[in-house]
């Protein structure tokens, strides 16, 4: 047995331990997500302004670098000797003092240019490319320091330019560069825990970054991103297997139109492994919760169904008639008081109906006695009023005739009501005999309508009888059959008025005989449906109530006759239905499964 209660008790008591864990897992992942995110974002920040703040440093290192150099006399001198960058011994002259002072400032780049801007010496550990410093040269020539990122190719310099300036005219132009690349990366690197990587023109001049795939998402960000305006945003990229909050900023000190950019990277995934690692112990705290939880719940449930079971187990057997099954729940809380007073009122139930199955048995047996005790005086006033009605006893007057006819019908109806109430008592004390024969389905139903359209003398209400080709003789009991139909097509011409119709149809459906009576009369309400099949149960309508011993529209009967039609279907294994909608009229269904004559002589 199915013990819904079982699962509402597991249904409270495991569920909100599951939904506490999962929601405790969804508010911890996203406060400590929030919370990570804004300390990584601003990790980012000040990382960048580590980063810018160590270019500064460099540039001014760098200004200080490049003013000793030009203002020193051995180097300046150098420059005012004569010839050009077309001799070579000048030329050498020039290189060997420039790579001296390069051994002091140990410059990436530095390079000595004439007073006309053309290359004398270049003795750095890299080299411009031609016309990268060519605005900061001439600058410079005209006796301005200035300053710059450049790109040259696909790496970065810091250029300072520096004019050489002996007795008030620019001799030339010194300048002195550091390049930006990965040894700056992995400094960063280890400054900030964060991954750096510079971009040139489309390219990575230097990264921390390891998988190619990461790289890959930068350069494609960057690209997205140029010739935006520079924005502090910090996007969120995706790489080969993690994300990286990013940071992507334009180089200080370089040309907009250079593509020169910087960017900052922290790994979420390492970042979040210690919420991972919260997330698993939480969900293990919390499988945990719910099994203790299922496992209290199965305990509680089995506590207070068990006993409840037994109790509903015993109402199911007071249903088929057994008031003596065990209850065997003991205790003294609510569920022990509970089964004490369900086995008191069973007992005091099976004590009720003992005594209306008493009631029941002496009542149809007073009706079944009581009937054919009115068979022998209603036997002997119909014999004489035949004798009346046929002039044996003599020659009668116009009114005499008239009420020995009133006589008979009054005989007809006491007869209708002693079988009536023969049979009813017959159904209720389940005495009903059957004596099934053969029978012709199609004479059965013709019969049912021939008598209940008798009753109906002066109704003009349509009869139609339809029998589908095919069924098959039948082994029912003819009469009884007959008299349930007859009383359902009775109650259709009953309740249909003048003008109305009776439809009447049988069918075979393997292995079912089918009976419809579907008429378009006043038709019953839905919650008094079942209830016509209740015996002495009449739909009534007190503004046309009247009895009749005739089938008038609207009149009541006695209100046994679609009780003992059921009960003649009952007994024969069969079903009765109806279906109806007031004002549209009643359709009723009869099913039975009876042998057919085939059927009789295959088992013979």
């Amino acid at each position: 047995m199915k013990s819904p209660l079982r699962r509402r008790i597991l249904l409270f008591t495991a569920v909100p331990m599951v939904v506490l864990t999962l929601g405790a897992l969804w508010v911890v992942h996203r406060t400590v997500s929030e919370r990570v995110h804004q300390a990584v974002e601003q990790d980012l920040r000040r990382a960048s302004l580590v980063f810018e703040d160590m270019l500064g440093q460099r540039a001014e290192q760098l200004r200080i670098a490049s003013a000793v150099v030009a203002r020193d006399p051995r180097f300046f001198a150098v420059l005012t000797l004569p010839g050009s960058h077309r001799d070579p011994v000048y030329r050498n002259t020039v290189v060997g003092v420039a790579k001296d002072f390069n051994a002091i400032t140990d410059a990436d780049v530095l390079e000595v240019h004439d007073a006309h801007g053309v290359s004398i010496a270049s003795v750095g550990r890299e080299h411009l490319r031609a016309g990268a410093a060519k605005e900061l040269i001439a600058a410079a020539r005209e006796g301005t320091m200035s300053y710059a990122v450049v790109a040259a190719g696909d790496r970065h310099f810091q250029v300072i330019a520096t004019p050489v300036v002996t007795a008030g005219q620019v001799a030339g132009v010194l300048v002195v560069g550091a390049g930006i690349g990965a040894p700056l990366a992995a400094k960063l690197r280890e400054q900030t825990r964060s991954d750096v990587s510079f971009v040139a023109g489309g390219t990575l001049s230097g990264t921390t970054l390891t998988r190619e795939t990461d790289r890959s998402a930068l350069l494609e960000a960057v690209a997205t991103r140029r010739g935006a305006a520079p924005s502090d945003a910090i996007i969120e990229l995706a790489g080969s297997g993690d994300t990286y909050l990013t940071l992507l900023r334009p180089l200080p000190g370089s040309r907009a139109g250079d593509a020169q950019a910087y960017a900052i990277q922290r790994s979420l995934r390492a970042e979040t492994a210690f919420l991972r690692e919260v997330q698993v112990a939480l969900a293990q705290l919390g499988l945990l919760a719910v099994l203790l939880a299922v496992i209290a719940g199965l305990l509680v449930s089995e506590r207070i169904t068990q006993p409840l079971q037994r109790i509903v187990r015993a109402a199911e057997e007071i249903e088929r008639g057994n008031y003596d099954s065990p209850i065997a729940v003991g205790g003294a809380d609510e569920i022990g008081y509970l089964a004490r007073r369900f086995d008191a009122m069973r007992q005091h139930e099976r004590a009720y109906v003992n005594s209306l199955k008493e009631v029941a048995r002496v009542k149809s047996e007073f009706i079944a006695v009581a009937s054919h005790e009115l068979r022998t005086p209603i036997s002997v006033i119909r014999g004489f009023q035949e004798m009346l009605g046929d002039l044996v006893l003599g020659p009668l007057t116009e009114k005499q005739v008239m009420a020995v006819k009133a006589i008979g019908e009054g005989t007809v109806s006491l007869e209708k009501i002693a079988d009536n109430a023969t049979r009813m008592a017959q159904i209720e004390g389940e005495r009903l005999t059957l004596n099934r024969e053969v029978h012709e389905v199609g004479g059965l139903v013709r019969a049912a309508v021939r008598t209940a359209t008798e009753e109906a003398r002066g109704r003009q209400v349509r009869v139609t009888v339809e029998l589908d080709a095919g069924i098959p003789r039948v082994h029912v009991d003819g009469p009884r059959l007959t008299e349930a139909v007859a009383n359902l097509v009775r109650n259709g011409l009953r309740f249909t008025p003048d003008g109305g119709r009776v439809d009447v149809r049988a069918r075979w459906s393997d292995p079912e005989l089918v009976i419809e009576v579907e008429d378009d009369g006043v038709g019953i309400p839905s919650e008094r449906q079942e209830q016509i099949f209740a015996p002495g149960f009449v739909v009534r309508d007190s503004r046309n109530h009247h009895s009749s011993t005739t089938l008038e529209f609207n009149s009541a009967g006695l209100g046994l006759g679609l009780a003992i039609a059921r009960g003649i279907v009952e007994a024969h294994g069969g079903t009765l239905a109806v279906d109806s909608t007031p004002g549209r009229g009643s359709r009723f269904v009869l099913r039975l499964r009876p042998e057919t004559v085939e059927a009789l002589m295959e088992a013979a």
